[in-house]
């Protein structure tokens, strides 16, 4: 794929400065360019590679000022999601998945399989299963009885869909992620032994959701688990029974979310943070690195860290107080040794 400058400045909505023409053929990070590589900056740190570059062309706002001479740049609003914008239209990879059903799958006569699809070798899909136009379900894949799958949706391989479960359309799921395995429910019994709960619910998961590989999406105990539209859900995620997860949130890798929790649209939860069981959060709220959220969040909007969480300011503040508490400690000692010592 080629591209001029003056092209990619009409998809982006940019503006260029330098050399209309200057021509385009893959993409790389600022630092590793070649002369036909399209870059793009949007953090500060890494201005300083705007005088070193080899880069064709890069997309940066315009805050950036300092540029080398003979470097052709375009001028956009958002350079991340114009890089993405080209990337996705004419750089994506995309396998040749064929059309078909491999020989080996293996489909229940009750199954409906929509048009275009792809099911590749070793496939199971379970009676009364339903899926729709132009989606692929790649080797080794189970769906169980009774789910439905809509449109333009990419199961890779080994993915396992349990029974009942709902999947939208433009989605897709990595491999080796489980959607709708047992919730961890089990009674105690007097003599210290336990029960099984039945977990008779199932999940459901909206339209563009992205899944990373090894997650866990446990089915409700009773009613849904339910993954709104649009989001997105990093490798290592476990979402328990009865979660509900708004609109548009990022979860990032290692995340846990107990059972029943209750999460607001486009919310977002840093690496290895969690939210205890049966607690609501507002939207648009944000959770730090190993941060747990422990009790409702009522107030949209805010930014948060620590186990227990606080609000990110009181947490730094907290830790420049932990900081200081050997100092203190020992000003402490210093100050009774004077006072029994004058006493």
């Amino acid at each position: 794929m080629r591209l001029t400058a003056a092209k990619i400045a009409e998809i982006v909505n940019g503006i260029v400065e330098g050399n209309p023409d200057q021509i385009i053929s893959t993409v790389s990070k600022i630092e590793d360019a070649a002369n036909e590589s399209l870059c793009f900056l949007s953090n500060k740190k890494y201005s300083h590679y705007l005088q070193t570059t080899s880069a064709g062309i890069v997309l940066l706002d315009d805050t950036f000022t300092d540029i080398s001479e003979g470097l052709t740049v375009i001028r956009c609003s958002h350079p991340y999601v114009a890089f993405c914008t080209i990337l996705i239209q004419h750089f994506d990879y995309k396998s040749p998945y064929q059309i078909g059903i491999h020989p080996t799958a293996v489909i229940e006569s009750s199954a409906t399989i929509g048009e275009n699809c792809h099911i590749g070798s070793h496939a199971y899909i379970g009676h009364n299963v339903k899926i729709g136009d132009n989606t692929k379900v790649l080797a080794n894949t189970c769906i169980y009885e009774n789910s439905t799958i809509g449109n333009n949706t990419l199961l890779h391989s080994n993915v396992s869909v349990y029974y009942d479960s709902v999947i939208g359309s433009d989605c897709i799921i990595h491999s080796g992620t489980a959607i709708g395995s047992d919730g961890f429910g089990h009674a105690p019994l007097p003599d210290g032994t336990y029960i099984k709960i039945p977990q008779i619910g199932n999940v459901v998961i909206g339209d563009k959701v992205e899944i990373g590989s090894n997650t866990s999406i446990d089915r409700a105990n009773m009613g849904s688990t339910v993954i709104g539209d649009g989001c997105r859900l990093d490798n290592l995620v476990q979402i328990a029974h009865g979660v509900e997860l708004g609109q548009n949130c990022i979860v990032a890798g290692g995340v846990c979310i107990a059972g029943s929790a209750k999460i607001g649209d486009n919310c977002v939860f840093a690496g290895q943070s969690g939210v205890v069981g049966h607690v609501t959060v507002a939207d648009k709220t944000t959770l730090g690195g190993q941060g747990g959220i422990n009790k409702d969040i009522k107030e949209p909007g805010g930014i948060f860290t620590g186990s227990p969480h606080l609000p990110f300011k009181d947490e730094m503040k907290s830790r420049v107080m932990w900081r200081n508490l050997p100092n203190l400690e020992q000003r402490v000692r210093e100050l009774e040794k004077q006072v029994k010592k004058d006493s």
